[in-house]
């Protein structure tokens, strides 16, 4: 090509110039990339501090439920309280107190001392707070409000329930709200937000305030200017309250030395190429992690349901075409609900993960698996799996649920956690689906329970 007057050659500046671009569409690639995967690693943090931050405040707020039943056993009157009161805190740091407030009005605290400001106090009337404590008298459940600031100092978090007591011609009458009160600093603590500034994020937790209906900053790790772009927000729902986590890079993109080498790499192909192939790789494997998160149940750790329709379509499918037999497994522990009322939702949490691991431990082949089908039911598939083999499974997992003895005093089939199951085995036809299995074996479930629990009911699969 014809060199140009007073420099450089033609072909020599196209050839500079499609290499500019390239460098420059793949140097784009490798970032835009690297943006993504920061991204779902946001993503999956915010996951990780949703849940964190559910598990701290939910089982301490839980306690305003051993409140209300000391209040609905005394028919209103607790005589006891600075006694009852200690074992509910448990000397659990993060709880600035426990009261109770007959007709919304507190009337006895615990621990008296540094709190006596609060006796007396009007949860009806003006002050912050007390928004949320109404919402709680009008919707009959547990109510979080706050982080607001409290008469002691500070700033805190309350949970309140109201309680409602059967007066002598059987009608249920509002008796008054029971509290805990949590300190504010104290659950930030815990919640380990302060971790995401090591992975290089900051933070913004936030919430619209009821008592004013503004943007309230509840707590944040940033010493500049809130970002307009290229942040990951996403809701956390704790019981009524409604919260907002906002995560971002501290770093942008040409912060990072690594952008800068990046560049110089660019007029080296070879390299760039293997930068956007482990990009994308990591990209993939991300999705495919989220992808298995979704499968797994988040209480007991074992596959949920979707993971069950899945699979059991797709075995199925397999046994079908060799004539194979299949049983599977309805399990409901048994009066579950009263566990619950006993003990609160976390033991029960704890229950059903304890009860997860025995049934997970007693299958043992490698194509058996324990879903949790929903609430307290679990279901167990046993591919290629006879009826007396199926008989033997249900005896295995009823006998290693009572020898692990979880203490259940409101049952009356036993003082400890039993489980009910039903059986069904049948050989596969391709024109069967999943739920033939499952609704035979929920109906032979279903004559375990009519026939006082604690036991297994084989139908055969018609």
């Amino acid at each position: 090509m014809k060199r140009l007057s007073g420099g450089f050659s033609g072909i020599a500046i196209v050839s500079f110039l499609i290499s500019v671009i390239l460098c420059g569409v793949l140097i784009s690639a490798v970032i835009i990339n690297k943006t993504h995967i920061e991204e779902l690693q946001i993503e999956q943090l915010i996951l990780e501090k949703s849940i964190r931050i559910n598990e701290v405040i939910s089982k301490l707020l839980y306690k305003t439920q051993a409140l209300s039943a000391i209040v609905i056993q005394g028919n209103g009157v607790v005589n006891n309280f600075d006694k009852i009161a200690p074992v509910i805190i448990a000397d659990d740091p993060a709880i600035l107190n426990v009261l109770l407030a007959p007709n919304g009005i507190v009337s006895k605290v615990y621990p008296l001392h540094g709190n006596e400001s609060i006796i007396d106090w009007n949860f009806f009337g003006e002050g912050a707070g007390n928004v949320e404590a109404m919402a709680a008298r009008d919707s009959g459940g547990l109510i979080m409000g706050g982080p607001f600031s409290v008469l002691q100092g500070g700033e805190a978090l309350v949970g309140r329930l109201p309680v409602y007591i059967d007066t002598p011609d059987e009608e249920r009458q509002f008796w008054g709200l029971v509290s805990v009160t949590l300190k504010f600093s104290q659950i930030l603590g815990e919640m380990s937000l302060e971790t995401l500034k090591t992975y290089g994020f900051s933070y913004e937790l936030w919430r619209i305030n009821p008592d004013t209906n503004k943007e309230q900053v509840i707590a944040y790790n940033y010493d500049y200017a809130k970002p307009k772009s290229h942040f990951v927000e996403k809701q956390i729902t704790i019981l009524n309250a409604v919260w907002f986590l906002k995560i971002w890079p501290i770093y942008t993109w040409y912060s990072h030395v690594e952008s800068w080498l990046y560049i110089v790499a660019g007029f080296f192909f070879c390299f760039l190429v293997l930068f956007v192939i482990q990009n994308n790789f990591e990209l993939r494997q991300m999705k495919t992690m989220f992808e298995e998160m979704s499968k797994i149940d988040p209480v007991t750790g074992i596959y949920n349901r979707r993971y069950l329709d899945e699979n059991l379509k797709r075995i199925i499918c397999s046994l079908s075409r060799s004539n194979g037999v299949l049983s599977l497994l309805m399990i409901d522990v048994d009066l579950f609900k009263n566990y619950n009322d006993a003990y609160g939702h976390s033991k029960g949490d704890i229950c059903l993960q304890t009860i997860a691991e025995v049934l997970g431990k007693n299958l043992l082949r490698a194509d058996d698996f324990v879903t949790r089908y929903g609430g307290e039911e679990f279901v167990v598939v046993l591919p290629n799996t006879s009826e007396n083999g199926a008989r033997m499974v249900a005896d295995r997992l009823l006998e290693g649920i009572r020898n692990r003895g979880i203490p259940h005093e409101a049952s009356n089939v036993a003082d400890y956690v039993t489980i009910s199951i039903g059986v069904t085995t049948g050989i596969v036809q391709h024109t069967y689906s999943g739920d033939i299995y499952i609704q035979r074996a929920d109906k032979a479930l279903y004559m375990s329970k009519q026939n006082g629990r604690d036991m297994y009911t084989f139908l055969q699969l018609l």
